[in-house]
């Protein structure tokens, strides 16, 4: 089942395009991840806010994605630009089955 993952980076103030430049470098290998379907970037300037909206083929891919992230530095190289690093400035929804409600 395809998960949708909404994930939220609060950038400090002034580092929006610093922000960018780590999206801009890092995201073609997010797309091209086992698993990954499709993501979009929006930006909410007056925040400070990126918000990524993604779709996987299943949580668990997403999890696996999310840990090869970690392991490989993205909450170093992230630390002076998101506000409060990575475990205070970055928020992450995992969404299931989409509902006919």
């Amino acid at each position: 089942m395809a998960a949708i993952i909404i994930a939220h980076f609060k950038a400090q103030e002034g580092k929006l395009a610093e922000m960018a430049e780590v999206f801009k470098a890092s995201l073609g290998a997010t797309r091209g991840f086992d698993g990954c379907i499709g993501l979009d970037v929006y930006v909410e300037e007056s925040a400070n806010m990126y918000t990524l909206i993604e779709e996987w083929e299943s949580v668990a891919h997403y999890d696996a994605y999310l840990q090869w992230r970690i392991d490989t530095g993205i909450k170093e190289a992230t630390a002076s630009i998101i506000e409060g690093g990575w475990d205070n400035g970055v928020t992450i929804q995992r969404l299931g089955a989409k509902l006919d409600i």
